[in-house]
């Protein structure tokens, strides 16, 4: 009797034992599972390491990416600790501009106009031993001096007896035969068909600029008269933002002239601030189910802009 009881005993404790490693194992299945499902965003994104770079902390839903290349290509992410296949469904994007970026495709410059007096301490002189490099050392085209914005179809004014401040309400000739001393700036988004140097024609009394993308590509800066500059400019396949300055610095004659060669180029009036393309999102979303988790990331992305988001959805 006493064997039989220390077997039912030794049985007892046995199973305790099983007992307490099952509930063992599934607490720490629990917090595995639990803490994968934690990472599992981060675990995706490890997935496309070669695709892309993110940044972001511990814990956080949100994944900043970088974009290198533009596209990506990828089947497959892990959720819950298991890597599971995706589906991915892209959602049409939008591009939507802002009113005031809203012209019609070429029909030509944005332009704003300036009006300085003789007593401005760059007027009537040259104070540079050589061409400026940029327009934006000068305070010219500070908002001080701005009298209105217009749009110009053209910019091929006149090589001389340009004075585009006669006979308005901001005329002021200061004794002279005309209203000398005026800067303008023409700002556009100019659609290029190819890759390619595309010819301009430059003429300007006196220093004019064109840039592109930020970058000065042509320098005709300085007191002179009416000169002409010829050449190439390139431009990539697509939208390209030209900007141009002029500025009228001397009491002797005054003209301007610009344009491209090429008819198949599209100049759009684009104002500061409308950036160099529309904000067009596009929106994909993946899915992966398994047995133990259902995960939703969404992927979010300005095509114009170098950070893109994953954003973790709820279950």
């Amino acid at each position: 009797m006493k064997w039989i009881k220390s077997q039912k005993g030794a049985a007892a404790l046995i199973a305790s034992m099983v007992v307490a490693t099952v509930m063992l194992t599934i607490v720490l299945s629990v917090l595995y599972v639990s803490l994968n499902m934690r990472s599992s965003l981060f675990s995706f994104v490890d997935s496309i390491q070669s695709f892309y770079s993110a940044e972001s902390g511990v814990g956080e839903a949100l994944m900043q990416l970088r974009r290198e290349p533009n596209n990506f290509s990828f089947n497959n992410f892990t959720v819950g600790g298991i890597t599971t296949a995706t589906n991915f469904i892209e959602v049409a994007g939008t591009c939507d501009l802002p009113p005031e970026c809203q012209y019609v495709p070429g029909t030509g410059w944005w332009g704003e106009y300036f009006n300085l007096s003789v007593n401005h301490p760059d007027m009537e002189v040259n104070p540079y031993p050589g061409p400026t490099p940029t327009p934006t050392e000068h305070d010219w085209y500070d908002d001080i001096y701005k009298t209105y914005e217009q749009i110009d179809a053209s910019l091929q004014f006149a090589v001389s007896g340009w004075f585009p401040y006669d006979g308005t309400v901001w005329e002021d000739r200061e004794g002279f035969a005309h209203d000398y001393h005026f800067t303008q700036h023409w700002r556009a988004r100019v659609t290029a068909p190819s890759n390619g140097n595309y010819t301009y024609t430059l003429n300007s009394d006196d220093d004019s600029w064109v840039l592109v993308g930020g970058i000065v590509v042509v320098n005709n800066s300085g007191t002179h008269a009416a000169f002409t500059k010829t050449g190439d400019i390139f431009l990539s396949a697509g939208n390209n933002i030209v900007e141009i300055y002029f500025a009228e610095r001397h009491t002797v004659e005054s003209g301007f002239s610009f344009y491209f060669s090429d008819p198949n180029l599209i100049i759009t009036p684009w104002p500061e601030g409308c950036g160099e393309d529309p904000e067009c999102n596009s929106n994909i979303e993946s899915i992966a189910s398994t047995t133990r988790a259902t995960r939703q990331a969404r992927y979010t992305c300005n095509q114009e802009i170098e950070n893109c988001a994953w954003t973790e959805l709820a279950p």
